[in-house]
């Protein structure tokens, strides 16, 4: 029997990211960050565009650092909905927002469905997929293997108390309880980062159920986006799920460290999922090489203490606003979503660790500077003035 806490908890998960968030817009003005020009120039002296509104639609796993971001930059109004990264796939798919974020790159048939003229892809932040667990009377941050994960999320391991998951914690005395399985229900780039990593781990996983950002799960029941994952996790004792590592931290839901390559346990923090992203030694392929994004990976970095789940998190914009939506987005709108874009990948990243997000590395800010100075407007190059900041 799945035993479970009042249905307030969901509602306190919620909140939490969003308090959060409250707090880190309000210390970042403090302190400097933010800080938009009180005259319609920037610094460069450029004369910045009459305000727009924008949208964007996806990831739950960026969501809050994407709520800070909104909150923060006043140069236009931005509206972003956390639907998972399937949603927001889908979203830009059919031109009804300005930008989408996912964890997961396009895959093959997700590109093709695309119309013309095409999308841009290219990383917004970094941050981790994290094992959750609700297991009351345990304090300890429990140890877990890819191996482990998988059998559990396929079946295999049933009671907390299993021998292998008992072996790699010595001293925890676990429950004989049965283990509620908790994964995603929509399309989730979180979802991509795990069952990418399982697949990596298992070859039973990898040939049974694969990865993607939607998965047959052999079992388990399914909650939507990191809050809602969250959510049931709170209320259900014995449950295991997987979450954005800020959820997890917000939330003070236990979480697990993760055995990588090396044959360390690792618990996710920002300095670690930062050196995994730095040892992964990736490199970022042009923009619109979608079969070569899709193939991009942090996961497993080599480092001695890399956290093996790290991930980029990533946004999509047409190629050519104009083209793509015609006459119903201006050339205004187009400058304002180009600023915002600039914006989000320099100076926003300073709201990036506060929230449990790792700033982008400088190789990835250049790389997201010259795909965001390529988009075009009726194959026209578009104005940039990103509007003045205090440092």
């Amino acid at each position: 029997m799945v035993r479970q806490r009042s249905s307030r908890t969901g509602l306190i998960a919620v909140i939490a990211v969003i308090v959060v968030v409250v707090i880190i817009v309000g210390v970042g003005y403090g302190a400097g960050w933010f800080k938009p020009s009180s005259s319609k120039t920037s610094s460069s002296g450029c004369t910045l565009p009459s305000s727009t509104p924008l949208t964007g639609a996806g990831s739950t796993l960026v969501a809050p650092l994407m709520l800070a971001w909104a909150a923060a930059y006043t140069q236009s109004s931005i509206s972003y909905s956390a639907i998972g990264s399937g949603g927001g796939i889908t979203d830009i798919t059919q031109k009804t927002v300005d930008f989408g974020a996912s964890d997961a790159p396009l895959n093959p048939s997700q590109w093709a469905a695309v119309p013309s003229p095409g999308v841009v892809t290219f990383p917004e932040s970094a941050g981790a997929a994290v094992p959750i667990y609700n297991l009351p009377g345990i304090s300890a941050h429990l140890h877990f293997t890819g191996q482990i994960l998988a059998a559990i999320y396929l079946g295999d391991i049933t009671n907390w108390n299993n021998s292998a998951l008992s072996a790699i914690n010595p001293g925890v005395t676990l429950p004989t309880a049965a283990i509620t399985v908790v994964h995603r229900s929509d399309g989730s780039g979180t979802t991509f980062v795990f069952t990418s990593f399982l697949s990596k781990e298992n070859a039973t996983w990898k040939s049974t159920v694969g990865y993607a950002t939607s998965v047959n799960w052999p079992v388990g029941i399914g909650a939507k986006g990191n809050s809602g994952v969250t959510e049931t996790v709170l209320s259900t004792v014995d449950s295991i799920g997987y979450v954005d590592i800020n959820y997890a931290l917000t939330n003070a839901v236990g979480f697990g460290a993760v055995e990588n390559p090396a044959g360390n346990f690792i618990l996710a923090n920002i300095t670690n999922i930062a050196s995994a992203i730095k040892d992964s030694n990736v490199v970022l392929p042009a923009a619109t090489n979608y079969s070569a994004w899709y193939n991009i990976s942090v996961l497993n970095a080599p480092g001695s203490e890399d956290y093996p789940l790290s991930t980029f998190t990533y946004l999509f914009v047409y190629t050519d606003l104009g083209v793509a939506y015609g006459s119903s987005f201006t050339l205004t709108q187009a400058e304002n979503l180009v600023d915002f874009l600039h914006w989000i990948v320099t100076i926003g990243q300073q709201a990036s660790a506060g929230l449990y997000y790792v700033p982008l590395p400088a190789f990835a800010v250049t790389s997201d500077n010259a795909t965001i100075n390529a988009l075009l407007y009726n194959g026209a190059s578009i104005p940039v003035c990103v509007p003045t900041t205090a440092a």
